[in-house]
């Protein structure tokens, strides 16, 4: 009986890990601000901070940041600032306001859609009026 359990554990799990997979490969997942968080502390948190202050860089404070744009905003600005701010006027003025002349650099990290996604959804905890 414990063989039969072990076998059916097996196929569970590995159906599990070929359907994890496929929703990868089809782009299908589910943003987690968790991740997100982790996201941002090994990479945003070099410039930015998490309350409305502007850092000592200049960098925009991040708290209520969903207030002031949207997710699908954040989105493309996150992916790409320099190419966002060719089509786009917020962007193009976000990116030369920095006191200092320091711009917002494309990561190759955040040319995944995924990680992106939990960034947002990280973002969204950091409401304005708390």
């Amino acid at each position: 009986m414990n063989t039969w359990v072990r076998i059916a554990a097996v196929l569970i799990l590995s159906l599990s890990f070929s359907a994890s997979l496929i929703a990868e490969e089809e782009g299908v997942f589910t943003p987690d601000a968790a991740r997100g968080a982790a996201i941002f502390g090994a990479i945003c948190v070099h410039c930015h901070l998490i309350s409305y202050e502007e850092s000592r860089m200049g960098a925009p404070g991040l708290k209520g940041v969903l207030e002031r744009y949207d997710a699908k905003w954040l989105d493309q600005w996150i992916k790409s600032p320099e190419a966002f701010a060719k089509k786009d006027e917020t962007a193009a003025d976000l990116l030369g306001s920095n006191k200092h002349g320091l711009k917002m650099p494309t990561f190759p990290a955040m040319q995944n859609d995924q990680k992106r996604a939990d960034i947002i959804e990280y973002l969204k905890t950091l409401k304005g009026d708390e």
